[in-house]
């Protein structure tokens, strides 16, 4: 038998499954090395390729979980996406990681990531955060959950999305202490810090994609600003008035930090002629309407409006931009409930339809 010999190259292990969150596998995989780390990739068979969920990924692991030892690494990076729902069920992938964490190996996961700490009872007691729709679930397996980028908690790492990458591949090396050369990584806790810069450098959204989705953001949100002052104008209840201009002020709110984003990124909002016909459909359809009808349409508006925001805030690797769009989504759901729970009272008895959006939805997951 050959006797290990001790190098003092920090190696680290990346899980990998079928439909893992692309970004969130390659950022690591491709920056870690660069710090003169060694990576190994880890799925549950070598005789397949594994795909991102995004289809911007395809590769092989280098070994498998089972016959790979905890102790021959220095950490492991759990990317997010599907892939961890499949990483959960084998239990070599399980045991893997809980012997990594019980040695006082780092353990990284991003978001849907900490699925596999829940299956082996790894959160209880400890500091965590992860993808918001598994804060119960974390909640449920003993972890006190924070909504943060990024949460250190002695050997074990989480963070939330693909916008926190950047801040949590900083984690990594920070712990590791394998900072790059070439520049001094600014402190995890730092969130006036322009972190999409380097995201960018480390290969995630450029500035030019966290822009487009900013002006997307705006021409939606101003399209819905008109929309509600149109509403607020053609209702003839108090109550809708009063929502849909309260709405609109909103909307306006919201228009003017995400202003306020581009400009701290020194660009300017562009205005496409694109959207028209949607304002064309929507004054014809003005003509028409009463309350009911306007109820129907603000209530499919703002429900647009909630899921744009949503996947925008999940989209680009700068957590200061997805830090807005998470607000604006907030509030929007908000005017949905509002909105849903005057409709229904304003039914009574009545059969209710189906929301009536008066645009197509401007991004999708």
């Amino acid at each position: 038998m050959t006797e290990k010999v001790k190098s003092n190259t920090m190696k680290i292990a990346i899980l990998i499954e079928q439909n893992v969150e692309d970004v969130e596998f390659q950022i690591p995989y491709k920056v870690l090395p660069k710090t003169g780390a060694e990576v190994t990739v880890l799925g549950s068979r070598l005789n397949e390729k594994y795909a991102g969920k995004q289809g911007q990924l395809s590769i092989e692991a280098d070994a498998t979980t089972t016959d790979a030892r905890a102790e021959d690494f220095d950490a492991v990076v759990i990317p997010g996406g599907w892939a961890p729902d499949k990483m959960r069920t084998n239990m070599k992938t399980v045991r893997f990681v809980q012997d990594a964490l019980n040695q006082g190996k780092l353990v990284a996961a991003v978001c849907h990531g900490p699925q596999v700490l829940i299956e082996g009872d790894m959160l209880k007691g400890r500091r965590a955060t992860g993808f918001r729709a598994i804060r119960k679930d974390m909640q449920n397996a003993g972890a006190n959950y924070e909504n943060m980028p990024v949460v250190t908690d002695g050997n074990l790492i989480t963070s939330r999305r693909p916008a926190d990458l950047p801040v949590f591949v900083a984690a990594i090396m920070r712990y590791l202490n394998i900072e790059p050369k070439s520049f001094q990584l600014p402190s995890e806790n730092d969130m006036n810090y322009e972190w999409w810069k380097l995201a960018e450098e480390f290969g995630g959204s450029s500035k030019s994609e966290i822009v487009d989705g900013i002006n997307t953001a705006i021409r939606g949100e101003r399209y819905a600003m008109t929309a509600f002052e149109k509403y607020a104008e053609k209702a003839t209840a108090q109550d809708l008035r009063d929502l849909f201009n309260e709405i609109a002020a909103s909307k306006g709110r919201h228009i003017q930090m995400l202003e306020a984003r581009l400009v701290s990124l020194d660009e300017k909002e562009t205005l496409p002629a694109a959207g028209s016909g949607a304002w064309a459909t929507l004054k014809s359809w003005l003509q028409s309407s009463d309350d009911t009808s306007l109820m129907q349409r603000a209530l499919g508006d703002l429900q647009t409006g909630v899921v744009d925001a949503y996947n925008l805030a999940n989209m680009h690797t700068d957590p200061l931009t997805a830090a807005i769009y998470d607000e604006i989504e907030i509030e929007t759901a908000k005017q949905e409930q509002r909105a849903a729970d005057i409709y229904h009272a304003r039914l009574g008895t009545n059969e209710t339809q189906p929301a009536k959006p008066t645009t197509g939805a401007a991004v999708t997951a």
